[in-house]
């Protein structure tokens, strides 16, 4: 069948060749030429021969919510040391849970000579210094492992709660203990050999 096209539209006489351009005329193929994104969350998209289009995003705000469990580890690692490697931040919370738990808070300090030669009262002794002077490595003979650093890790005076769990009451009365670590004491009995049994604990806050 052949055609008659009066426009000028076809070069084909026939109706499968007319098709055939018709076809091959309709596309449309342009560029992006830009995309910004507000303060707003609007995302413009502009091309090259059109008007450009604007997405609002703000709906999408705030929607990846997740719980510890679904968000992933980039580097999984053993952080227990039990030979099993937390994959979650789940996982890793539940590990270390035990190693901060209220035991793992609580420790010794240095000794600490207290002279109870002599009966005196209100004596003052500064705790904390006294952890901060042996742990911090200015005694004449502290020593370090090789490879060590060449101090002991320490906590800040007031990160820290102190106690004295026992003395011995015929030798000593302790009259309190501030904040800070300073203890007063008062040595009410001299012990044969000069020497009495005290403990002091620090628990880190």
């Amino acid at each position: 069948m052949n055609i008659t096209d009066a426009g000028g539209n076809f070069t084909a006489t026939d109706v499968e060749g007319a098709l055939s351009e018709l076809a091959a005329g309709s596309t449309d193929d342009q560029n992006l030429t830009g995309a910004t994104l507000d303060g707003s969350n609007q995302l413009q998209i502009d091309i090259e021969g059109g008007s450009s289009a604007t997405v609002d995003l703000s709906s999408l705000v705030g929607t990846d919510d997740q719980t510890a469990s679904e968000v992933d580890s980039d580097t999984p690692v053993d952080v227990d040391g039990d030979g099993s490697s937390e994959a979650t931040v789940e996982d890793v919370i539940q590990a270390i849970a035990p190693i901060t738990s209220k035991a793992a808070r609580i420790f010794y300090p240095p000794s600490i000579a207290i002279d109870a030669s002599v009966l005196v009262n209100n004596v003052t002794v500064d705790l904390y210094q006294e952890y901060l002077d042996q742990y911090g490595g200015s005694a004449a003979n502290f020593t370090a492992s090789a490879g060590a650093p060449g101090t002991v890790p320490t906590y800040g005076r007031t990160e820290l709660y102190y106690y004295v769990t026992f003395a011995d009451p015929a030798v000593l009365n302790i009259d309190l203990i501030d904040a800070n670590g300073n203890m007063q004491y008062d040595v009410i009995g001299t012990p044969p050999d000069y020497n009495s049994l005290i403990n002091v604990v620090f628990v880190v806050k």
